[in-house]
C-alpha cells in the first residue's frame, strides 16, 4: 500500500483533477449514448475506457502505483467473502425491497434494457428463453464468469480510489470521514451516466433528477467502506477489485427480478443500488466503521 506521506497535496490535485476531468468527458459521452437507445456504445465507453482513467491519474500524478499491492496477500477466506459476500448483501437487500414491493417481483427479460444492448436484450426473446432457466444462468454467471471478467476494469477504478484516494483522506480527516468522503466523490464520479444516460436508476424514478445522483453517493458510501476495510487487511488490490466486480455482478439476477413497468422503483431496489437493495451494505459498513474506531481507541 502506498504510505501516506508519499501523497503530497499537490500530488492528489493532479490525481483528482485527472480523474474526474478526465473520467467524466467518456462519461458524458456514454451517457449521451445510453439516452439515444445505443447501450453498446455506452457499456464500451464506461467499462472500457472511462474505468481506467484512475489508474492513468495514478500514472500521472506519479505516485508510485507499484506500491497498491499486485502481490496476492490473501488468505481463501478473503477471497470467497470477496466473491460472496456482496452478493450476499444484495440478495438481503432484495428480499427486503420485494418484501415492501410485492407486485413488483416478475422474472423477465425486459428489465434488462438499461444494462445491456437492445440486441442482446431481443436475441434472448426472440430464443425463447424461459424467465426461469435465464435467472438462474444469470445466478451462475453473477458467482463465477462476470467477476472475473470485470476485475480488470474494477481494477482501473480501484488503483485510484482505494489505493490513493482513500488514503490520502482517511490520513487528512480521520478513518471514517475520509472513507465517506472518498464514498462520496466516488459517487460523484459517476454523476454523467446517471443525469444523462438514466443508467443504475431507469424510468421516472421518484425525485428525478435529484434523487439518483444522491443514492448513488450513499450505495457507494457504504460499499468503499466495505471494500477499504478488506483493502487495508490484506493490503492487495485484486480484493478490492474482486469485491467492486462481485458487486456490479449481483445486479445482473436481481434486474431480472424486476417486472416490467416497475422501473421507477429502481431508487428503491432490488439492486444494492437502491435505497431499501442498500440497506444491508448499510448497516455492515456502520458496524465497520464503529468497530475500527474501537479498535483504534483502544
Amino acid at each position: 500500500m502506498i504510505d501516506k506521506n508519499e501523497i503530497t497535496n499537490g500530488k492528489f490535485a493532479v490525481f483528482l483533477t485527472v480523474s474526474f476531468a478526465g473520467g467524466w468527458i467518456p462519461l458524458t459521452i456514454a451517457g449521451i449514448a445510453m439516452r439515444n437507445q445505443n447501450t453498446t456504445a455506452g457499456l464500451i465507453l464506461f467499462r472500457f475506457i472511462a474505468v481506467f482513467i484512475p489508474l492513468i491519474a495514478v500514472i500521472v500524478s506519479r505516485l508510485p502505483l507499484k506500491k497498491i499491492g499486485w502481490r496476492p496477500g490473501f488468505g481463501f477466506k478473503h477471497l470467497i467473502l470477496s466473491l460472496i459476500g456482496p452478493q450476499i448483501l444484495s440478495w438481503i437487500g432484495a428480499a427486503l425491497f420485494f418484501l415492501f414491493n410485492r407486485d413488483a417481483y416478475g422474472i423477465g427479460v425486459e428489465s434488462l434494457s438499461s444494462l445491456f444492448p437492445a440486441e442482446t436484450v431481443k436475441a434472448l426473446e426472440n430464443a425463447g428463453v424461459t424467465p426461469a432457466s435465464l435467472l438462474v444462468s444469470a445466478i451462475i454467471m453473477s458467482l463465477t464468469f462476470m467477476p472475473v471478467s470485470q476485475i480488470l476494469p474494477s481494477l482501473g477504478e480501484e488503483a485510484g480510489w482505494r489505493g490513493v484516494m482513500y488514503p490520502y483522506l482517511k490520513s487528512k480527516l480521520g478513518p471514517a470521514a475520509g472513507r465517506l468522503i472518498g464514498g462520496a466523490l466516488w459517487g460523484i464520479w459517476h454523476w454523467p451516466l446517471i443525469i444523462i444516460g438514466n443508467y443504475f436508476y431507469e424510468g421516472d424514478y421518484f425525485g428525478k433528477p435529484v434523487t439518483g445522483p444522491v443514492m448513488i453517493c450513499i450505495a457507494l458510501c457504504a460499499f468503499g467502506v466495505i471494500i477499504d476495510y478488506f483493502y487495508e487487511k490484506t493490503g492487495c488490490i485484486w480484493i478490492a477489485s474482486l469485491m467492486h466486480s462481485s458487486m456490479n455482478a449481483s445486479t445482473l439476477p436481481l434486474m431480472l427480478m424486476l417486472k416490467s413497468g416497475y422501473g421507477h422503483l429502481s431508487i428503491l431496489g432490488p439492486n444494492c443500488f437502491g435505497l431499501i437493495g442498500c440497506l444491508p451494505v448499510i448497516v455492515l459498513a456502520v458496524i465497520l466503521l464503529i468497530w475500527t474506531s474501537l479498535q483504534k481507541k483502544a
